[in-house]
């Protein structure tokens, strides 16, 4: 097995800010809107607010929301066709770390080029739907700030699919509103999470992907090597010896 370092190498974050509103849910459904809803504003450089949402009322007593989305590209064709068995995503934050987060497909895993308003409905499938990439997370700001994401078997295999033009382009947004979205009946107040887009130094964010040749390195009931993936439903990768006999 082997491990890769990949850096980003598009990023930034869309916010949209939606229309005032006399009900919560109404401000908060015009925020978060559809896949063709265009955002308010972009940044691809170092960012204290960079995804989360907020909500705010106003004097007369009715609601605004804003909502943010980090996106990030990641170019694997280092990899080439190599197996990959499992990638963690790790950014750091800035300034801010409230709220629940949760990574998501986004693009259909294309690069997105510099960061754009039309960017904001990345995430969505269809007009509401996503895909998660990993479990919901707890971001911290403590220490150096780092967070660690394991990403799950459906960004894995969408990354393998890529052969030998591998890819994988994350959202990072928030889970309780953005992705879960449920009726929303009280203010939330400030949920807004910071990210830093620097493109150098050890506050970059990157992927951690280990990856191993695909095969399994030996013929097996005249099957060929290249050919077999699993044995006995276990990865080759995690195969040591078969029959008692080294792999």
């Amino acid at each position: 097995m082997a491990t890769t370092i990949v850096y980003s190498s598009s990023r930034g974050y869309v916010r949209h800010v939606g229309s005032t509103e006399s009900e919560i849910n109404d401000a908060f459904d015009d925020a978060r809107g559809t896949n063709t809803t265009t955002g308010t504003s972009v940044a691809s450089t170092g960012a204290s607010v960079a995804w989360g949402l907020a909500a705010e009322e106003t004097r007369g007593g009715d609601f605004s929301v804003q909502v943010y989305r980090t996106y990030m590209f990641f170019d694997l064709t280092d990899i080439g066709t190599d197996d990959i068995s499992a990638i963690s995503f790790t950014y750091t934050n800035l300034s801010n770390a409230n709220g629940i987060g949760i990574v998501v497909r986004a693009n259909q895993d294309a690069d997105f080029g510099t960061i754009a308003t039309s960017d904001f409905p990345l995430v969505f499938n269809s007009s509401t739907s996503m895909t998660a990439y990993s479990s919901q997370f707890t971001p911290t700001i403590s220490g150096t700030g780092a967070n660690q994401i394991t990403l799950n078997a459906t960004a894995i295999s969408n990354a393998n699919s890529g052969g030998a033009s591998k890819k994988l382009c994350l959202g990072i947004i928030n889970y309780t509103y953005d992705f879960d979205y449920p009726d929303v009946e009280e203010s939330f107040g400030s949920l807004l999470t910071g990210v830093n887009f620097t493109t150098t130094g050890a506050s970059r964010a990157f992927l951690t992907v280990t990856h191993a040749a695909a095969g399994f390195g030996k013929n097996v009931n005249g099957v060929t090597a290249a050919n077999i993936v699993k044995v006995n439903d276990v990865a080759t990768g995690n195969i040591v010896k078969l029959n008692d006999v080294s792999a």
